[in-house]
């Protein structure tokens, strides 16, 4: 049975945790094939928008694998982290907005995998959270890197040093997730949304996804320098001239 599952709607592709007798848990080569995935639907011109959720009514995914992670010990450990962190690279960086559909639990791994994602969405009885901690643990795919640049700080060390689980509408709340729907209109409704970033153009969505990510990179004023020549440099393609010549049209006839 294949870890992913992956299936076309429109201009987006639908990838599926699909290792729902361990609640999507993420292991090795679940991960592997997940970047995978994740590179081939980069690779496709006919898809603009790529989502991650989990099969199932329950979990996303409740985190890294457990069984598997007490077998790895020194370079096994990091060879495996290193799947992790070769994957969420590409997620991170890539071209085309990831969604993250949070359809139930998404702890430890599962929640760093949905930081990753440019954008999250959640049903209303999902829950976030990093509870390494509680297995006098901690993470290591990135919980204690992300979490704090995407809520405010002291919240984020709360979280990591007690292991508590974000219910969706703090997560929401906190910034964390960007929408909350019921479970029956989550996926419609995040199509909905990838949809509606499908039907702008791809090199814009590519560069203002660029502009964003290497700007925090860096200072605000090295930031602005980079929009600006990213900004130039789309302004030199056929859809952003069609796209002024069209404002210009529209300001014309409403003269």
């Amino acid at each position: 049975m294949t870890a992913i599952l992956r299936e076309n709607v429109g201009q987006s592709a639908v990838l599926k945790l699909n290792r729902p007798s361990v609640r999507n848990a993420l292991d090795t080569p679940t991960m592997r094939e997940l970047g995978r995935c994740i590179s081939d639907v980069i690779a496709d011109a006919e898809r603009r928008v790529i989502i991650i959720t989990g099969t199932g009514d329950v979990a996303f995914s409740a985190g890294g694998d457990i069984a598997e992670m007490s077998r790895h010990v020194g370079l096994e450990a990091d060879t495996a982290m290193a799947a992790w962190e070769d994957t969420l690279r590409i997620i991170e960086t890539s071209p085309k907005p990831v969604i993250a559909a949070i359809n139930g639990f998404a702890l430890g791994g599962g929640t760093e995998l949905a930081m990753t994602c440019h954008i999250r969405t959640a049903c209303e009885g999902a829950l976030l959270g990093q509870p390494e901690i509680a297995l006098d643990h901690l993470p290591g795919a990135g919980g204690t890197q992300r979490l704090p640049r995407l809520i405010e700080l002291g919240i984020a060390y709360e979280y990591l040093l007690t292991g508590d689980p974000i219910p969706a509408a703090e997560a929401h709340r906190l910034g964390l997730v960007n929408h909350v729907w019921p479970a029956a209109d989550l996926l419609p409704r995040t199509l909905d949304l990838a949809a509606r970033i499908a039907q702008h153009s791809p090199i814009a969505v590519r560069f203002t996804l660029e502009a964003v990510r290497l700007g925090l990179q860096g200072s605000l004023d090295t930031g602005l320098r980079l929009e600006r020549a990213l900004s130039n440099l789309v302004l030199e393609s056929e859809e952003a001239q069609k796209g002024l010549q069209q404002f210009l049209q529209r300001k014309k006839q409403k003269s």
